[in-house]
């Protein structure tokens, strides 16, 4: 099988989704060609609400370039099953069934998120009676409806669509999340000669502050555990940053440290292996609930305890005290009482990570994610 890998997708550090489907896609013998214009420049152009006047000009000038050049390479393959538009490829796959509209290969959406759901409902930058709330809302569905499959990375978002934008179920196929390439080896041994040796315990955030990953129960957990030798590391920056900082400095805060910037990923594995708990998300949005992030799988496959919020995506895949520790969302007290007892109990802290590890190998490693892909793609190729 060939697969033609299309669209201005994101690659790299914080944007691993692509990496990881074209990665095991290829570990499962399916020969992938990419034909990519990188149109987004790093993690931090696509966190930030908005830019100035000129940065649309220049962002509709690199969209035109990005699409002429997408055209030119794309005519030069000649030979492929299916088409993948990868993420983000909202508008990109309107532009892929343009070109395939002689070929009628099949083609393939991985959605991934819903642009309304993050930016309307979730980070709430529109209103949604606004014009362009309405817009992204079409394009969502639109986008969904012209593919012959869609990827989601839970069944609880895979239901959302189906009830937002009124789709069938059997258009969409769940695929987890995936996690960053410095991972990715790292599903077969768990490093013993790494980690924190104190008795201190080390909780580590990672991300870009958006509403879902819910930092405020973050912050207030921490400041009950003044006091226990405890020490939380915030890494990122992002929506609520600033409100977060403001938070903790006014709670005088003295066991969190954050680092304001964005960390590469062989440095981001270097703080994961260096703590002893991960943390995942904690809002209590209708969206989180929905999704299981990137960095609950970059802890797992390197071994680490995670602890979540409780959510119908999160119990998925993780069972409570045996592979993760699952609390209510929002819900501090409960969070801090948590990390407590794995203080506490480090066999029971090693033996989650473990079992966190066993998981992420069975369940969202690059080759497993890509053999569930791959026989999808089988049957679409035999229709």
């Amino acid at each position: 099988m060939k697969v033609l890998y299309f669209g201005t997708y994101s690659k790299g550090t914080g944007y691993p989704r692509n990496d990881t489907i074209i990665k095991g896609l290829k570990l499962n013998g399916v020969e992938v060609v990419e034909c990519h214009y990188p149109l987004w420049r790093g993690v931090s152009e696509k966190s930030i609400k908005s830019y100035g006047f000129f940065y649309y000009i220049k962002l509709f000038l690199r969209l035109l370039t990005a699409y002429i050049d997408l055209s030119v390479n794309f005519l030069k393959i000649k030979d492929y099953d299916l088409i993948i538009v990868g993420y983000t490829g909202h508008i990109d796959i309107f532009f892929a069934r343009l070109l395939n509209i002689r070929g009628k290969r099949p083609l393939v959406f991985d959605a991934f998120i819903s642009l309304y759901d993050t930016v309307v409902i979730d980070r709430g930058w529109f209103k949604k009676s606004s014009l362009l709330a309405r817009a992204l809302w079409y394009i969502d569905k639109k986008a969904c409806d012209i593919a012959d499959l869609v990827l989601l990375d839970t069944n609880e978002h895979i239901k959302y669509f189906c009830r937002e934008f009124g789709l069938p179920q059997q258009k969409f196929l769940r695929v987890f999340a995936g996690v960053e390439d410095v991972f990715w080896g790292d599903e077969y041994v768990v490093d013993e000669s790494t980690g924190n040796k104190t008795d201190v315990l080390k909780a580590v955030y990672f991300g870009t502050y958006v509403p879902l990953h819910g930092v405020d129960t973050i912050v207030y957990a921490a400041k009950r555990l003044e006091g226990e030798n405890i020490e939380f590391l915030l890494i990122g920056n992002g929506q609520k940053f600033k409100n977060i900082r403001e938070l903790a400095e006014s709670l005088q805060l003295t066991n969190l440290t954050f680092i304001n910037r964005w960390v590469t990923a062989q440095e981001l594995k270097g703080f994961i292996m260096d703590s002893d708990v991960c943390l995942g998300i904690f809002g209590e949005s209708d969206k989180a609930k929905r999704v299981i992030p990137f960095k609950v799988f970059n802890c797992m496959a390197i071994g680490k305890a995670v602890i979540m919020a409780d959510t119908p995506a999160a119990r998925e895949l993780l069972i409570d005290g045996y592979n993760a520790v699952l609390v209510p969302s929002g819900n501090p007290l409960l969070l801090a009482e948590a990390i407590l007892r794995l203080k506490s109990n480090r066999k029971l802290l090693k033996e989650l990570g473990l079992r966190a590890r066993d998981t992420y190998c069975n369940n969202v490693s690059p080759y497993v994610l890509g053999k569930t892909l791959k026989d999808a793609l089988n049957k679409l190729v035999k229709h």
